[in-house]
């Protein structure tokens, strides 16, 4: 009888701890598929500062988001109330796409490595807090990205060329900066107007994230310009409208930096 019951004891421990085993399996997998199905969007701003910058940080402000903000040198130094303005906002990351902007001449620019990198240097200097910190950065005119992980050049670009740009592109990476590109633009006409309405660019960035189109699964960098969200493109109520797409959807926002 005493064997018995000692022999249902541990029966009973047996199934209960295997239980146990199959319950934990079941919620770590739970939480292993919700991170799967997780949706992240990095929204990115280039070309700025400039007076719309004021209308993007006034919304990311009241919704609490974290973005981040590709400045031009020189524009810093032309707009530099507006540059300290977004230095004092915790959410925007500021970041760095050239001092120049290649001067719009994109071939002669990067075929010069040297310029590059020197104009890179030049505009990290100009918006770091200080002489060791390094400012990601994103190329003007280039989609590019240079990570320790990744390594892609402008599909865009013509292949001749593409081989006498990398130079610069690599020397860039090997000085520390890591480069960024984009997964989807939110195009805009000559004058800056937003050539896709909020709802647009929301279905196109559901479309890319469920069809693993992005480089990162899971994660979408959109990149916009600050020029778009001008007063007189009704700025402000567009990328609110985005942005309440975006969380009713349930995704959720990164600054460049967590990519």
């Amino acid at each position: 009888m005493h064997r018995i019951v000692v022999h249902i004891f541990f029966i009973s421990l047996f199934l209960s701890l295997n239980l146990s085993a199959i319950t934990n399996f079941f919620e770590n997998n739970s939480t292993i598929k919700e991170a799967k199905n997780e949706k992240i969007a990095l929204l990115t701003f280039d070309d700025g500062p400039i007076r719309a910058t004021k209308n993007i940080l006034k919304v990311v402000k009241e919704e609490s988001i974290p973005v981040t903000m590709f400045f031009i040198g020189y524009q810093v130094e032309n707009a530099n109330n507006i540059y300290k303005k977004a230095l004092k906002e915790s959410n925007i990351t500021i970041a760095n796409h050239t001092y120049s902007h290649a001067n719009n001449r994109y071939k002669e620019f990067y075929s010069n490595p040297t310029s590059v990198l020197e104009d890179i240097k030049k505009s990290n200097s100009l918006m770091s807090n200080n002489e060791k910190s390094i400012l990601p950065v994103r190329l003007a005119g280039r989609n590019v990205f240079r990570l320790s992980e990744i390594k892609i050049n402008d599909y865009a670009i013509s292949k001749e060329q593409t081989n006498i740009e990398t130079v610069a592109y690599d020397d860039i990476f090997n000085e520390g900066f890591h480069i960024y590109g984009w997964d989807l633009e939110w195009e805009y006409d000559v004058d800056g107007e937003p050539k896709q309405t909020p709802e647009q660019i929301f279905y196109s960035m559901e479309k890319i994230y469920k069809s693993k189109l992005t480089i990162k699964e899971n994660k979408v960098i959109l990149l916009m310009h600050d020029i778009m969200f001008s007063s007189h493109f009704e700025g402000e109520e567009n990328l609110k409208t985005l942005i309440t797409l975006l969380k009713n959807s349930g995704w959720s926002f990164e600054s460049i930096e967590n990519y």
